[in-house]
């Protein structure tokens, strides 16, 4: 990121901007003031399919350690000096977005706090990639969800991916990826979008298996330290009944947004009636954009995990 220089002068001259859902134009306005910086029922049953406590194991806490050094950290430096006109810019580009996809709006109420308060990983991740902007030879031309299609993006993601331990089949997970960006770039979201749904539960199941938390018999998934309670034969049927075990390997996966079992975002709401095809309306850009963010994130978390 070496343009700082260019986008400061930029922010500095510009106080207030209107930002357009579609992100084609940017109205500038100038002016003289300058702004300081659930329903359960709604959710599908398998969020909440057994709320009996888990069996407790032993678990690493190094992982959380390795990951927030590096991403995680980066961005909250960058959050600690971002200039006042940027950040302003941030959130209502966030907002801008929400008009289609409401989780920005989450996102954009995350990044909106005082410098030193908590803020979710999600949002964090978001904004380790929106340094972009600082390489944009004109700033209003910048789109935050054309990131994805980056090449800076796309190798952190595999530099990430690359850390995984996935056994046999991670050349297949690497070309499942692979075509998921590629779906991103031709604009076929409802292929996008169910792919990386697929691919947050598919990579989290290959990392419980490796590290001894599942074991495969044929198609089904068995929890080896019968750490949900009330499954017949333990065997394992949601991706909830894994964010569960999970939380036993690391604490750190409940704070993915992926993992969170509790209707905390439409994202995750709206996710069981897309994968089985009854929902229809958030086949978008914005919603693919969000699920990269979290694959992200939890990829770059996984690399980290180990039993």
């Amino acid at each position: 990121m070496k343009m700082h220089n260019r986008i400061g002068e930029f922010f500095s001259n510009v106080d207030f901007y209107a930002y357009s859902y579609n992100c084609q134009f940017i109205i500038i306005e100038w002016c003289i003031r300058v702004f300081p910086k659930s329903n359960k029922s709604m959710i599908d049953d398998e969020y909440f399919d057994d709320d009996q406590p888990v069996i407790r194991i032993p678990q690493n806490q190094n992982s959380k350690n390795l990951i927030e050094k590096n991403i995680l950290k980066q961005a909250e430096r960058y959050f600690e000096d971002i200039s006042e006109n940027e950040h302003q810019y941030l959130i209502e580009t966030l907002n801008g977005f929400a008009q289609e996809e409401a989780y920005f709006e989450v996102l954009a109420n995350q990044l909106n706090q005082p410098v030193g308060t908590k803020i979710a990983n999600d949002a964090l991740n978001l904004l380790y990639f929106w340094q972009l902007i600082h390489e944009a030879k004109d700033i209003t031309q910048f789109n935050l969800l054309d990131v994805i299609n980056s090449e800076f993006f796309q190798s952190e993601m595999f530099k990430a991916f690359d850390q995984l331990a996935l056994g046999e089949q991670k050349p297949q997970y690497q070309a499942v990826l692979e075509q998921s960006f590629k779906l991103y770039q031709l604009e076929l979201y409802a292929g996008c979008i169910p792919l990386l749904y697929a691919q947050l539960e598919g990579l989290l199941t290959a990392v419980l298996v490796q590290n001894g938390y599942l074991k495969q018999q044929d198609t089904k998934f068995i929890d080896v330290y019968k750490i949900v309670p009330g499954l017949k034969g333990h065997e394992i049927k949601s991706l909830w009944h894994k964010a569960k075990i999970a939380n036993e390997l690391n604490h750190y996966f409940l704070e993915l947004a992926a993992y969170k079992m509790d209707s905390s975002s439409t994202v995750s709401m709206t996710r069981h009636n897309i994968l089985h095809g009854t929902d229809l309306n958030h086949f978008n850009q914005e919603r693919s954009f969000v699920l990269f963010i979290w694959l992200f994130a939890a990829v770059s978390f996984m690399g980290n995990v180990r039993s």
